[in-house]
């Protein structure tokens, strides 16, 4: 019998090859959409799993307070692990951790490196990163000690055994050498800490030192039991409090610490990450429901036409019933033939899938590979999906089939209003998501363009960003002189940091405020080119200039402390002040004193998902970054130049550098994939229901060619008669324009309820998006019309 209904089925595909191709197609679309969209999820989902501690541990971060504004970072001082472990019985360890640039050299090659991370000891015990060799106990337990990641190890040494070999290492200093006592497995890819080098926590000058602030460190515990954090959270600001005089906290400052549990930390916390930028929970549901949106619609499209094929079946199971077959046996007869559908459709989805997969790599910016779909759990989740997607596809035709009734079907009987009505249903609802995903996509765009297009209040074209260290500042006014000896060379400062994300956290004090009193800023050292550097507008005041950076070298009578300061318009409101008021007064920056020379007009140095707060820059000599401004006319050419003069003056340092724009797009990594997506998986929604509404007005233009032929006979014109069979369907369009609009207004408003700075959401967004869809649909019906209404009438009469 199995056999019987499983050859039905197959000719039964066969017989209808547009209707089977259209459904197969559909549903190995939504299919594959879900499985790239489900593997990006279940990474996110399973962030820190593999670590086997991960119920033990938790991630501090920094919370602190001044004249009644928090800020928390995720960064916390060298005191928290050794203090912590000494007052908390609940700790068992810790570890401090800190990710530097450098440069290493082995041998006579030199590598540029961007995640070396110095760790304290106890690294292993915490963390489940697989020890491939070298002792787990003492690989970190001395200074200038350091362990390779597999992939690193291979790099420099090959297949050989790097354990005992010497490199030389330099992230911002001077060169120094380091023991290779160990090769620890690549961090995975769902690791929040990820490395190339780890090396020795106390080789760091601040492994000597316990402080509260200075707080520069990623620090995580291990405690004792997994139900020890909510009763260690309770001790902590009770404490904290004990460790301030009223001098150092007061006018409601404080300073306290929260634990976050590992595995929580990539999606659902509030501070930011220490390694890499947080996962956001938001996206997770976003890219889920585009994911089931999508299959949904290829569900929707099956439904659609088997339903509207029971005339043509009626009969079919009106003679099998007479012929004994129960009702049970006839669903699952057209259970099993939506089983081999959604067969045929998952094995075509898994070939899409892997073809599409290098492009969505690169969207999602991970690097999923297809061997991992044939892991047991995968293949479970694969084949549970495909009999979801089948019962889900082919249950409701299926009981509309088998409920006919054996007599009233061969009398030619058949009533199928419920059901027409039902695919009237369906046919909104696809096309309410499809209006719901245009919408978004284009309301997405627009925000991206919004943030790309603002004036930030500085330059960040043509900016060139090189990481230095000390050989750099040292050497400092030999590089700017070389380099601005090319006519492309605009400027050339030495900062703490660009103006795109300034993280620097400090208290600051005018004359007019008690001793006690502080005000958080943010904070960036800066040399008398920085302003030109980048095109920041002064609006009171002058810019900083040689005797400025010199005083703060000078050791004679006062001058070290009389520093100088240019403030944003920011900061000059939160004391008080106009721009011409601020200039000549007194300030108070974290112990440097001095006057403020200058104020520049705000400018965005965050993400503009925050207002532009108060920001302080302040003169050093030396920095982390040399900003090069150039005009981009000889591009190539200049780079060259920059290059050689870099190999000429600093030879032990690669030529490593960023353009400030991309660093910018960074910030806004997120919502950029965010929109690729949605325009993605727009087109794709468009594509399905356009591929359903062509199958279902390829049948309605069918079951209507006589009707056509009468017409034409009477006279109707081709105009006429598309517009008869386009009409039903671009009203129905038009509902779920109404349905999907006030649901993509509320979506798109929460959304944006992220940013400071962000669009309106204008009217003509929806007008947009319903043009679109009406459009893509008359285009998508009027095919079949057309082609219906140039049909010879005798030809098509005759046939009837």
């Amino acid at each position: 019998m199995i056999q019987n209904y499983l050859r039905i089925a197959v000719r039964n595909l066969w017989r209808n090859k547009v209707f089977s191709s259209i459904n197969i197609v559909g549903l190995a679309v939504g299919l594959a959409s879900c499985l790239l969209l489900f593997m990006y999820i279940t990474h996110e989902l399973s962030y820190d799993d593999f670590q086997q501690k991960a119920d033990r541990i938790v991630r501090v971060t920094m919370e602190y307070s001044m004249e009644g504004k928090v800020a928390k970072i995720p960064q916390t001082g060298t005191k928290v692990v050794k203090e912590f472990g000494r007052q908390f019985p609940e700790i068992e360890s810790g570890v401090r951790l800190i990710n530097r640039d450098g440069v290493v050299n082995t041998g006579d090659r030199q590598f540029s490196e961007k995640r070396i991370v110095f760790a304290d000891s106890a690294f292993f015990t915490l963390f489940s990163f697989p020890l491939l060799k070298g002792n787990a106990q003492t690989a970190l337990a001395a200074p200038n000690l350091v362990v390779l990641s597999e992939s690193t190890a291979r790099k420099y040494f090959g297949d050989e055994n790097p354990v005992g070999k010497t490199i030389r290492i330099n992230t911002g200093g001077s060169f120094r050498d380091y023991a290779v006592t160990g090769v620890v497995k690549d961090s995975p890819a769902n690791s929040q800490i990820k490395y190339d080098l780890l090396t020795s926590f106390l080789t760091l000058p601040a492994a000597k030192n316990e402080e509260w602030f200075s707080s520069n460190y990623a620090t995580y515990l291990l405690l004792r039991k997994p139900e020890a954090m909510t009763p260690l959270q309770a001790k902590i600001p009770g404490f904290m409090k004990t460790q301030f005089g009223k001098e150092e906290m007061s006018a409601g400052g404080y300073l306290t610490y929260n634990l976050e549990p590992l595995r929580r930390v990539h999606l659902y916390s509030q501070v930011e990450g220490s390694f890499e930028p947080n996962g956001d929970l938001t996206y997770i549901y976003i890219f889920g429901s585009i994911a089931l949106l999508i299959l949904l619609i290829a569900c929707v499209n099956y439904v659609n036409l088997a339903t509207s094929r029971a005339v043509e079946r009626a009969q079919e199971v009106g003679v099998r019933k007479v012929m004994g077959a129960m009702r049970g046996q006839l669903f699952g007869q057209f259970i099993g033939e939506s089983v081999i559908v959604t067969s045929i459709a998952l094995v075509l989805a898994l070939l899409l899938a892997a073809l599409a997969l290098p492009v969505f790599n690169d969207l999602s910016d991970r690097q999923f590979s297809v061997s991992s779909w044939f892991e047991p759990r995968n293949l479970l989740l694969l084949v549970g999906i495909g009999l979801v997607v089948s019962l889900i596809a082919g249950s409701y035709p299926a009981l509309v089939l088998t409920r006919f009734e054996p007599v009233r079907v061969l009398k030619g009987h058949l009533k199928t209003a419920g059901a027409g009505q039902f695919r009237r249903a369906l046919i909104v609802f696809q096309f309410a998501i499809t209006a719901f995903l245009i919408i978004s996509t284009l309301l997405v765009r627009n925000q991206l363009a919004f943030v790309q297009q603002k004036k930030l209040g500085y330059s960040k074209d043509h900016v060139l960003m090189l990481p230095v260290d000390k050989q750099v500042n040292e050497k400092i006014a030999a590089i700017k002189s070389e380099f601005r000896q090319n006519a492309d060379v605009q400027h050339v400062s030495l900062a703490s940091d660009s103006p795109v994300f300034v993280e620097g956290g400090y208290g600051m004090r005018s004359a007019n405020m008690a001793a006690d009193q502080r005000k958080m800023v943010a904070g960036l050292t800066i040399d008398e080119d920085y302003v030109p550097t980048m095109g920041l507008q002064l609006i009171a005041g002058s810019n900083l200039n040689a005797a400025d950076m010199d005083r703060i070298s000078r050791t004679d009578n006062d001058s070290l402390t009389r520093s100088r300061f240019i403030l944003n318009e920011a900061a000059v409101k939160e004391l008080g002040w106009t721009p011409q008021q601020a200039i000549g007064q007194w300030l108070d920056m974290n112990g440097r004193l001095g006057e403020i020379k200058g104020v520049v007009a705000d400018f965005h140095f965050a993400s503009m998902k925050q207002k532009i707060g108060p920001l302080v820059l302040f003169p050093q000599n030396g920095g982390e970054i040399l900003l090069v401004k150039l005009s981009g006319s000889q591009l190539p050419n200049t780079l060259r130049f920059l290059e050689s003069k870099w190999r000429t003056l600093i030879p032990d340092r690669p030529f490593s550098y960023e353009f400030m724009d991309e660093e910018f797009s960074k910030l806004y990594a997120a919502e950029t994939r965010t929109g690729l997506i949605f325009s993605i998986f727009s087109f794709l929604s468009i594509f399905l229901a356009c591929l359903g509404l062509f199958g279902l007005s390829a049948y309605t233009t069918a079951q209507r060619t006589k009707e056509i032929g009468v017409r034409k006979v009477l006279g109707a014109s081709v105009f006429s008669i598309v517009g008869l069979l386009s009409k039903d369907f671009l009203k129905l369009v038009l509902i779920a324009l109404l349905v999907a609009s006030p649901l993509a207004w509320y979506a798109m408003s929460q959304w944006l309820n992220d940013f400071a700075y962000k669009i309106n959401i204008e009217w003509w967004v929806f007008a947009m998006a319903g043009l679109l869809a009406v459009g893509i649909a008359f285009v998508t019906v009027s095919f079949q019309s057309i082609k219906a209404a140039l049909m010879n009438p005798v030809k098509s009469l005759r046939s009837e």
